[in-house]
């Protein structure tokens, strides 16, 4: 909790840690979880970084509306698309969940306001940013619930 109240303007928003710690328990709650879990946030994250990016980018030339179309059209499919590389099919809770709390970030204005908060583009890729790093702290906690409440066997 100290990470949420004392940090100042960095305050963690912790229900995006919390999300990334169950994904992690969800997936196996072993280190190799870790394999599936970090790129599959990351790829998550990124696709949702890059739609809203391009999203602000094309409402200098055509009606919110229809810049909201075309990018969901473009990203979403890229996005399925994509699940079939790597390990993104299997992990496709994480890229889910990084996709998702990008934009839980982003509209709740919950990230810590870093850097020049006025450009729209900064404010997207600022939540990306903090998206990644709270995603990977809150798979941290979940492998550190395990190392504190799981005692390894001893040999006598």
């Amino acid at each position: 909790m100290p990470l949420a109240f004392y940090l100042g303007k960095f305050n963690f928003a912790l229900w995006v840690c919390f999300i990334a710690w169950a994904e992690y328990f969800a997936l196996g709650g072993t280190p190799k979880a870790y394999k599936i879990v970090l790129p599959c946030w990351l790829y998550g994250t990124f696709m949702s970084v890059c739609w809203m990016l391009s999203t602000v980018a094309f409402t200098n030339f055509m009606p919110l509306m229809w810049a909201a179309i075309v990018t969901n059209f473009l990203w979403l499919t890229l996005l399925v698309w994509g699940l079939k590389f790597y390990n993104f099919g299997e992990g496709v809770l994480a890229v889910f969940g990084g996709f998702t709390m990008l934009l839980a970030l982003y509209f709740t204005n919950s990230m810590p306001k870093v850097g020049p908060m006025d450009n729209p583009y900064w404010v997207v890729i600022n939540a990306g940013i903090w998206c990644i790093i709270l995603g990977y702290f809150g798979h941290f906690l979940g492998w550190f619930n395990v190392v504190l409440t799981f005692p390894r066997k001893v040999t006598s």
